[in-house]
């Protein structure tokens, strides 16, 4: 067990009997979760949640981390409280709603919030520390699979490359793999070439055939893909440094520093509508985003890395 995970089971285990800890909530989405997997897993068809299988999967499993990310506020514990510090403020700043309150969705952000926001010599997000206290909280193998999935999920940048009747093809830049696509948001894609950024997850559980573009794309032009391609070739090293990253994994799941692609999405945001939001520019080239002022808009919000 990782160590803020290992402080916070030690707290759960003290606080128990005297129910400072309400997980009733948690419980009953953990019942509807599983009970869901289990029809998916049988039947593999839309069943009455309004939503496609697979992407009922991830809505459930998302809102099962969000219970219980509410319920563990109570804990005690100062490590644990530095996760919700930093979430109350960058919340405070960036208000993610999307256009025209902010250009963060509330899909990016919460997807952050749970994935990629990382504490510790371990570095812990709310998810591993979820995973690590599968013994408190009872999750089964399926949940819990899907749980490490999304954990490893990232943001990258996609090239469209048409559609295959109600689906989308993308393909990441520097790799070769066309991968089929649900976009829950609707957007289908307008122009051959256009570059989405966004986060795709897999299928974990089931025969899926495709993949979910889990979060509303933010859509680039087409005449961006050359520019992009020589951003990551100079971004992406072996040799990290403070100005690159040593993969393109830990570059579109990090960034180079504290809020990289939230200040990229605030100053590079162009326009919107209903299934998508249009961004200009390269985060490494400031005259390129339109609304670059000169200084980050933001003051850090991530405490010391090696605070645990």
């Amino acid at each position: 067990m990782r160590k803020i995970a290992a402080k916070v089971s030690k707290r759960i285990s003290k606080l128990s009997a005297s129910k400072i800890i309400d997980l009733n909530e948690y419980r009953r989405q953990k019942k509807e979760t599983e009970s869901l997997f289990d029809d998916i897993m049988t039947a593999e068809t839309a069943i009455q949640t309004g939503y496609d299988p697979l992407h009922a999967i991830y809505i459930h499993t998302q809102n099962l981390l969000s219970v219980l990310t509410e319920a563990l506020q109570a804990v005690p514990e100062p490590a644990l409280n530095r996760f919700f510090d930093t979430i109350a403020s960058a919340d405070e700043l960036y208000m993610p709603s999307g256009p025209p309150m902010s250009p963060l969705t509330t899909s990016y952000f919460n997807c952050w919030l749970l994935f990629d926001l990382k504490f510790g010599l371990d570095q812990e997000t709310l998810t591993t520390l979820t995973i690590d206290l599968q013994r408190h909280l009872g999750l089964d193998k399926n949940t819990l699979a899907v749980m490490q999935s999304m954990q490893e999920s990232r943001m990258g940048m996609y090239e469209f490359m048409g559609r295959e009747g109600d689906k989308v093809l993308l393909r990441e830049l520097t790799r070769q793999e066309v991968v089929t696509c649900i976009c829950p948001s609707g957007y289908f894609g307008k122009t051959l070439g256009e570059l989405w950024f966004a986060r795709v997850l897999k299928p974990v559980i089931g025969q899926f055939p495709y993949s979910v573009v889990f979060t509303t794309p933010y859509v680039l032009s087409s005449h961006e893909k050359p520019r992009w391609e020589a951003y990551l070739k100079r971004t992406v090293s072996q040799k990290k440094t403070h100005t690159t990253a040593n993969s393109l994994e830990s570059l579109m799941k990090y960034g180079l520093s504290d809020a990289y692609w939230h200040e990229y999405i605030h100053q590079a945001y162009v326009n919107h509508q209903l299934e998508a939001i249009f961004l200009q520019g390269l985060p490494d080239v400031s005259s390129t985003r339109p609304h670059y002022t000169g200084s980050p808009s933001y003051i850090a919000i991530l405490p010391d890395s090696d605070m645990n």
